[in-house]
């Protein structure tokens, strides 16, 4: 009997002193989507813009991810290496994705984050951190069993580099990428963790979330 309330109280302890992330936080509840290309009626909207130069970023901004002048308060540096970035906020179609490249990370100005977006460039590129604090929530993902591998993603993900952006390409189409299918392809090629938490055809910003494989390491409004 002592023996039982000596670790009952030592497992107290240790959740007030040690950082709620080494535990994981609780998975937010997501509205399911249906599994189809984000918002598959605009899509030809979005290639069409793609292709007309009098059409600018806004046009494309609720489909690959511009926010809504949110601010939550990320703390990236509590990241690794390949730590998943999902922000989402109430006018965002789809929300918005990154995979956290620590060597790059010198301030919330610095462009550390991987994704592909169609601003300043359409392609897969670095983006600035301070860009995932114009959204009204932030989550920061990790994949707890493939901590050993997150420099191996983080560089894989970096061989994408320039790839175009499209948001109507199936995830196993390696030839674009949108930006939550940057961080799937990374760890699915590298480690054979499939992230996507319904397994369809596309993979979505909040499927990351929803993962069996992903663990809520922060949470930001």
């Amino acid at each position: 009997m002592y023996r039982v309330i000596r670790a009952a109280c030592l497992a107290a302890l240790a959740l007030l002193v040690l950082p709620q992330a080494a535990f994981g936080l609780a998975k937010p509840y997501v509205a399911p989507h249906p599994d189809r290309a984000p918002v598959e009626e605009r899509a030809t909207t979005a290639l069409s813009a793609q292709k007309d130069a009098s059409l600018s970023y806004g046009a494309l901004s609720s489909l690959s991810g511009g926010g809504s002048g949110g601010t939550n308060a990320i703390a990236f540096t509590s990241l690794y290496d390949s730590d998943i970035v999902v922000v989402l906020d109430p006018t965002s179609i789809t929300g918005h994705a990154g995979l956290f490249d620590r060597s790059h990370y010198t301030g919330i100005s610095s462009y550390s984050v991987l994704s592909a977006n169609v601003s300043p460039y359409n392609g897969v590129q670095y983006e600035k951190c301070a860009k995932y604090r114009l959204y009204e929530w932030a989550y920061a993902l990790r994949v707890p069993r493939e901590v050993g591998h997150r420099v191996a993603v983080r560089t894989y993900a970096a061989r994408q580099l320039g790839k175009p952006y499209s948001i109507v390409a199936s995830k196993t189409d390696l030839r674009s990428f949108y930006c939550s299918k940057l961080a799937w392809v990374a760890y699915r090629n590298v480690t054979g963790v499939n992230l996507d938490g319904d397994g369809g055809f596309w993979v979505w910003p909040v499927d990351l979330i929803l993962s069996d494989y992903t663990s809520v390491v922060g949470r930001w409004s």
